[in-house]
């Protein structure tokens, strides 16, 4: 791929992204953290039975509460956040890293829709999507993609003239090691970008296609799906992670086989009050 051709996505490194997320940004999140934790249901038969998850909604609420901003928009709004001056939006997404036995792999992450339910009006006149697909059309979809884009963001523009910069916050779960990575992307969405060399994804039938105007191969891949017709973006965690780009947050925990059917009132009181104060002073180093 072409790396003349300037990038919609830049990354945050670990620097600039604690000028955002500052001591008391990761103060707020080792909080929450310590919430989840406390809240899984326990392991009954085996430890396995439970990992930590929590919902896309709640993370953006996290990182909400990390930077004083507010919760704004929802469904397909293009961005999750806005800062408490104004000055920046973010939309925020939780992913899973690729992994090779339990340790990071050199694969992409899980994905992070960045535009999805195409009309086949948005594609040009003449062709829908799989039209497009089936003539191979590489350019034309590349183009219609980066319009598609570009347009995305015109709304936000309009309903908060106050925005100065738009990132994309990503918590990056790495469950085989106890920990989720907190990475963040700059989006330039003020100028439109060149569509460089677009190249399909796969030898056979034509399916998918790698766009090469979003973000540069090493940090990540923006795909766009013929079946899904849905734009994904998809991170390198592994090479994030080495080259210090992502914050690192612990999410470890003890988890006991306990059958809550079997304590008393008692036991499941002291319990509750035992897991909170543990969990919390354990993520929190107090």
């Amino acid at each position: 791929m072409l790396y003349d051709v300037l990038m919609y996505f830049s990354p945050l490194n670990k620097t600039e992204l604690s000028k955002i997320i500052d001591e008391k940004s990761q103060r707020v999140i080792k909080y929450y953290i310590s919430k989840s934790l406390f809240a899984e249901p326990e392991p009954q038969f085996d430890k396995s039975e439970v990992s930590f998850r929590v919902p896309n909604e709640h993370i953006e609420q996290w990182i909400a509460q990390s930077i004083g901003g507010k919760r704004i928009g929802s469904g397909s709004y293009p961005i999750d956040l806005i800062s408490s001056d104004g000055k920046f939006g973010a939309d925020v997404a939780v992913v899973t890293a690729k992994t090779s036995k339990g340790k990071l792999s050199t694969g992409l992450s899980g994905e992070k829709s960045i535009g999805q339910k195409f009309a086949d009006s948005e594609w040009g006149d003449e062709y829908s999507l799989d039209e497009l697909f089936k003539s191979l059309s590489i350019s034309k979809i590349a183009e219609n993609s980066n319009e598609i884009f570009y347009k995305k963001f015109s709304i936000v523009k309009k309903d908060y003239p106050s925005i100065e910069k738009i990132y994309y916050f990503f918590v990056i779960i790495h469950s085989q090691e106890d920990r989720f990575y907190l990475f963040g992307l700059n989006v330039d969405y003020r100028s439109k970008r060149g569509i460089g060399s677009p190249t399909r994804k796969g030898k056979k039938e034509l399916k998918n296609i790698i766009l090469d105007n979003f973000i540069e191969e090493k940090y990540g891949e923006v795909t766009i799906y013929k079946s899904k017709k849905r734009m994904e973006l998809r991170l390198r965690t592994k090479f994030l992670v080495e080259n210090d780009y992502c914050m690192i947050f612990n999410i470890a925990k003890e988890r006991e086989l306990v059958s809550i059917r079997d304590l008393s009132d008692i036991e499941l009181k002291d319990l509750y009050i035992k897991e909170a104060v543990e969990q919390f002073n354990k993520v929190n180093k107090l």
